[in-house]
């Protein structure tokens, strides 16, 4: 089975399938239904549906992953996400990329889907596949698709990173982006260009204790109460991920010294905000407070985007409780001359303890290891939030193989993990 996950995984790794960039991946499973003369549908937002009756009795179990990747590479890749394919390195057991993110996240959970789709000595019951399109980013995908076309009501989703638990519940979450509108002015002051790019990386649903020293946060740390003049500020790359780049144009007659433990450049530049707005972008910077908030809250400062005079920030809050929730994002609006806009919100995902699916995973992994696999609750919010609310009475459950350093050039996955994941499933669905 190594060969066959392996080899199905390289096909996946083929085809570019950045956020936004879904047409030819889902173009690949179309084909791929065609070819095994199986029902399918696919919409607008490239989401597929794929049908594959079967040959024993049993209700119709679903499987769910992700089409996207989040798109990242080192410092002077010529890596194009848009044409290229990755380039994945497999050294022995370990399985990684050259320079760039991987795609484990969820190439692997794609991987399974198309091993079982394409194994006709499997034994099983009806099986419906469905493959979505920008959960990296919006959610679009999952939030638009027609679920009166899934016949299931129980739906394991293979977006977990760990193979040796199981995800039962995961938090709800807002997105706010946070705009300023300043002036900026001419200022006969040297200018310099500060650079941090040392700060650790990951999803921040992952790593969110992380994410109190992510590279936005540092940087407007490091310029708090000092006199400087901000001519702009930019950092980050996706709204859930730990920011570990950010640059900073200043004015100043300060001795730049004081800031020799990060990147310094003199540069050409005349003019930059004034004190009282670089004031406030630096202090709204240290109002939205990135990593845990309380026990069952936490949030991300993941961008921020300085076009001329317009300063944007993009912020995640995520809760198990609709109410705190809430509460986070009200108090973080019209501070510091910023406006808010709530660009999406999901639902949290609630414990079950009663699911049947989880129960039945339990039973089968402690046949199989004679122990049973840890419960686990994320901060990150996953597709299951919004799918649940889609379908009545739905059954869902989280599993996946151990992937460490997601999203980012240092994501590394493990073919051992692959085929425990797919024989738990296999023996799941027998």
């Amino acid at each position: 089975m190594r060969n066959k996950l392996l080899e199905n995984f390289l096909r996946i790794s083929e085809i570019p399938r950045g956020s936004g960039n879904e047409k030819k991946i889902s173009d690949f499973f179309v084909d791929v239904a065609k070819k095994n003369n199986l029902y399918y549908y696919q919409d607008e937002y490239y989401n597929v549906l794929i049908k594959k009756k079967g040959n024993i009795p049993g209700d119709t179990l679903a499987f769910q992953a992700h089409l996207d990747m989040v798109c990242k590479k080192r410092e002077g890749s010529l890596h194009n996400f848009e044409t290229d394919g990755i380039d994945v390195i497999v050294d022995g057991d370990k399985v990684y990329a050259k320079d760039t993110t991987l795609g484990a996240d969820q190439g692997v959970g794609l991987t399974f889907m198309l091993t079982m789709i394409e194994d006709n000595t499997l034994k099983h019951p009806d099986l419906e596949f469905l493959f979505t399109s920008q959960e990296e980013t919006t959610f679009n995908g999952a939030i638009n698709f027609p679920y009166d076309k899934v016949e299931s009501k129980k739906l394991i989703n293979l977006d977990n990173d760990r193979d040796d638990n199981y995800i039962i519940a995961s938090a709800g979450d807002i997105l706010n982006t946070y705009t300023l509108e300043a002036n900026l002015s001419k200022k006969d002051l040297p200018s310099y260009k500060i650079i941090i790019d040392t700060t650790p990386g990951g999803n921040s649903g992952v790593y969110i204790k992380e994410s109190e020293f992510n590279a936005i946060a540092t940087m407007a740390k490091l310029l708090n109460n000092k006199d400087v003049y901000l001519k702009s500020i930019n950092g980050g790359t996706f709204e859930n991920d730990l920011a570990t780049h950010c640059e900073a144009v200043i004015q100043t007659n300060l001795d730049i010294n004081i800031f020799k433990d990060y990147k310094i450049e003199r540069i050409d530049n005349d003019s930059s905000f004034s004190k009282e707005e670089t004031n406030n972008i630096i202090n709204e910077i240290l109002l939205l407070k990135s990593g845990y908030l309380s026990n069952i809250s936490s949030c991300n400062l993941g961008m921020i985007e300085t076009n001329d005079n317009i300063v944007k920030l993009t912020y995640l809050i995520r809760s198990f409780d609709n109410l705190e929730l809430n509460n986070i994002s009200s108090n973080t609006k019209g501070l510091n001359n910023f406006k808010c806009n709530e660009v999406y919100r999901d639902s949290i995902w609630k414990l079950n303890k009663d699911s049947g699916l989880s129960n039945k995973y339990r039973k089968i992994y402690y046949d199989k290891y004679h122990e049973y696999p840890e419960e686990g609750v994320i901060q990150g919010g996953i597709e299951l939030t919004c799918i649940q609310n889609k379908i009545d009475n739905l059954d869902v459950l989280c599993v996946g193989a151990t992937m460490e350093n997601l999203h980012t050039p240092n994501e590394i996955s493990y073919i051992s993990s692959w085929e425990k994941i797919y024989d738990l499933l296999i023996k799941f669905i027998a």
